[in-house]
């Protein structure tokens, strides 16, 4: 039994990989890689992608996919039948940033990730220089955002002014909603939610300038 479990175990690292099953999280709605971008990273010759089952390593695999700017995690395993399953976790935007001349996203985690040349998200805009305590709010704000349809489909922009002061940019109506200070922003798109739903509607919100949120328990409408 010995000699033939060496040899069997032997055949099999002789064998050359001739099948892939990539797998690229299928309910993601971000497409920043393929199976050929994939392919790409692991081999970057052609011919290596002929390698044998015994000279590959795993986990330098794992490391050169997880190295890739828009892959969150990786998990590269061997099926007996001698496939390569690579399962892929991509990277989450959900928020464009422009400061000056550059740009880049921030992710679910807070985290920044260059923009890509391949793929271009549909995501809320922001513009100013954000301090990294200023990023986790905002991707808590864009989170509350994301999670209500009234705010999701009327909220298209943020930008900072020189006070630090939060403003929010609808899509309906020409006028700018004043946040203030980021930290308690629940309370205010809560309230911004009930006027929305109360006035959206039945009045021609063009006619005001602003509309503030920074008062206790109270929407104030400036009409122009």
């Amino acid at each position: 039994m010995i000699p033939f479990f060496y040899f069997s175990q032997k055949t099999h690292k002789n064998r050359i990989i001739k099948k892939f099953n990539i797998v690229i999280d299928p309910l993601s709605e971000n497409h920043f890689i393929n199976e050929e971008i994939v392919k790409k990273i692991l081999f970057s010759k052609t011919k290596e992608i002929d390698k044998k089952i015994g000279q590959l390593c795993i986990l330098r695999m794992e490391k050169k996919l997880n190295n890739y700017p828009f892959i969150k995690k990786s998990e590269v395993f061997l099926s007996v039948d001698g496939t390569l399953n690579i399962i892929i976790l991509q990277k989450e935007p959900i928020l464009r940033i422009k400061n000056g001349n550059k740009e880049y996203y921030l992710t679910k985690d807070a985290e920044n990730l260059e923009l890509s040349s391949f793929f271009s998200p549909k995501v809320i805009l922001a513009k100013g220089s954000f301090s990294k305590e200023e990023k986790k709010h905002l991707t808590n704000l864009i989170k509350f955002i994301n999670s209500d349809e009234l705010l999701k489909n009327q909220i298209i922009s943020i930008k900072k002014n020189n006070e630090n002061s939060f403003i929010l940019i609808p899509k309906i109506g020409n006028h700018h909603i004043i946040l203030g200070n980021i930290k308690d922003f629940k309370n205010k798109l809560n309230k911004l939610r009930a006027f929305y739903k109360q006035y959206l509607n039945k009045i021609d919100i063009d006619q005001y300038k602003k509309i503030d949120l920074q008062y206790k328990d109270q929407v104030v409408a400036k009409k122009r």
